[in-house]
């Protein structure tokens, strides 16, 4: 059952000032596989990538420099230990064999445009010799990927979803070198847009996809996972194209209840809606849908108190430069708790026009406050940074 809140044109608070810095320019080929993280352990965000995903290419990663100029290119491989290349629809990284540094896991495939259909192998490189350890197999192109310790047992397991396939699998690390498959689960409209979260406070980590919620079973995570379906709104569409049932996905707590919300866009066409849903803890079936604003072709969704107000925040925004995108607005949704709806969320808008395709909220420098990551849209060629500097 889904309870909808209301939704009424936003008040106006304080904006929030950002400062651009262009870290690649002009060298970005399909970047849509990019995951943020200290890798030369400096203090910065730097960011790992795949370059071309649409075709294939290389798996890297860029450092950034102190002065948000131009990020230096390290290649971790051109190719996989058979001479394949690499390419995903997402990245993610961590310390996976626990020796305090961050390794990255990427996908084998021909690309997205060439072979999204086929199997794939899936490895993950230690830092900093970047050695290839092999995890498994999915069966089809890897549209997410979260690396995550799912059990509760201390060790980095992976989730990821199979467009073509329809499919969630779940690999568990038993050691760095040993990944058993406990799950593989067929939903029939499963697309995009993955996180994971503990969403009914039990303290296993639970994984949403294309808004449906994963339960997991803890333990070993080889019993049953069962699936449910938070809001059919978001993937009741019939078809294979690519821009059925497409989302973006969040899982995090905004009301401070001890258990993850589940925050939703879609990525793609047919619906221009962003909002937030909060389980019921005595029905697991209960959804109430919290209406925050409108997107349309919303392709970034990030949750964080941007303004600084311990309140979560939202940053929505769309692929930029596409014909049937017409406009692609940037929008900071700021929240306010309030006990009056119409009260809670203000929209500022960053760019006009411009976009954002899977950029990240992060804090770049350390510095306490939430600065973003930004591509412009599925095709662009730069890369850049906008550091928040604070608001008024």
């Amino acid at each position: 059952m889904i309870v909808s809140g209301l939704f009424i044109a936003p008040t106006v608070f304080a904006d929030v000032k950002f400062e651009k810095h262009t870290l690649v320019n002009g060298e970005a080929t399909y970047w849509w596989a990019r995951s943020h993280a200290d890798v030369n352990q400096d203090g910065l965000q730097d960011f790992f990538v795949i370059n071309d995903c649409a075709n294939g290419g290389w798996l890297g990663w860029y450092e950034t420099q102190a002065d948000y100029g131009a990020s230096k290119l390290h290649i971790i491989a051109e190719t996989d230990p058979d001479g394949n290349e690499f390419a995903a629809g997402d990245l993610d990284s961590g310390d996976i064999d626990g020796d305090g540094d961050v390794d990255v896991i990427t996908q084998v495939s021909e690309g997205e445009w060439v072979a999204s259909h086929k199997p794939s192998k899936v490895y993950w490189y230690s830092n900093p010799e970047w050695k290839p350890y092999y995890i498994g197999t999915f069966p089809s192109f890897v549209k997410d990927f979260d690396l995550v310790d799912l059990n509760g047992d201390g060790l980095l397991d992976l989730v990821g979803t199979s467009f073509d396939a329809r499919r969630l699998v779940v690999f568990r690390q038993d050691t760095p070198e040993n990944w058993i498959k406990v799950a593989d689960i067929y939903v029939h409209n499963l697309h995009e847009g993955q996180h994971v979260g503990d969403l009914d406070g039990d303290g296993d980590i639970d994984v949403v996809s294309t808004a449906f919620w994963f339960d997991n079973p803890g333990g070993d995570m080889s019993a049953a996972w069962r699936v449910r379906n938070i809001d059919p709104y978001w993937n009741s569409d019939e078809g294979r194209d690519w821009g059925y049932n497409a989302t973006k996905i969040v899982c995090a707590d905004i009301d401070d209840d001890g258990r993850d919300e589940v925050f939703i866009s879609c990525s793609e066409k047919f619906r221009n809606l962003i909002a937030w849903y909060d389980l019921d803890p005595e029905d697991k079936d209960n959804w109430t849908r919290h209406e925050i604003g409108i997107n349309s072709y919303a392709h970034t969704l990030q949750v964080g108190d941007v303004d600084g107000d311990g309140d979560l925040d939202v940053l929505s925004g769309n692929n930029g430069g596409q014909q049937w995108s017409h406009n692609s607005p940037v929008i900071l949704f700021l929240y306010k708790d309030s006990e009056n709806a119409w009260e809670r969320w203000s929209e500022q808008q960053i760019l006009t026009l411009e976009g954002a395709y899977n950029s990240y909220l992060v804090d770049v420098e350390g510095d306490g406050d939430l600065d973003f990551f930004r591509y412009a849209g599925h095709g662009a060629k730069d890369y850049e940074l906008w550091i928040n500097q604070g608001y008024e």
